[in-house]
């Protein structure tokens, strides 16, 4: 049960290099729910994944450099999850070199047709002015 899930996980890295939309989309329920780092604090939807990742790959001139670290990958019944870490590179449109890291929560369920993303939760971290990091 959780190599399936892995394996779903890991097969993004490959999608994410080659822009391709529609086995990222696959992979999502109908009715996911999504917390994106950028955009909307809140949308659901395959349809608001598939425009998400359209304009997400539209950004970049080159190649996404997508690396996964950490992966853990929890599954009962017919439900998971998986949380990890990612780092994402390569060259924007606009010439802007991007290199940094997001966190990642993934939710699934099992359906006929296998397991399906229902809620996808991302962030960037954050180190609020007058802490360490300053």
């Amino acid at each position: 049960m959780t190599a399936a899930l892995t394996t779903l996980v890991e097969s993004r890295v490959a999608a994410v290099a080659a822009k391709d939309l529609e086995t990222l989309v696959a992979q999502y329920a109908e009715d996911v729910t999504l917390f994106d780092a950028l955009g909307p604090l809140r949308d659901t939807g395959q349809d608001a994944e598939r425009d998400r990742l359209r304009q997400w790959f539209g950004a970049y001139r080159s190649p996404i450099d997508l690396r996964i670290k950490d992966l853990e990958v929890v599954a009962d019944g017919d439900v998971g999850f998986a949380h990890f870490l990612f780092r994402v590179r390569g060259t924007m449109t606009d010439g802007t070199e991007v290199d940094m890291w997001v966190r990642s929560t993934l939710g699934f369920r099992r359906h006929a047709d296998g397991w399906k993303i229902v809620h996808e939760h991302s962030s960037v971290p954050l180190t609020p002015p007058g802490t360490a990091g300053d």
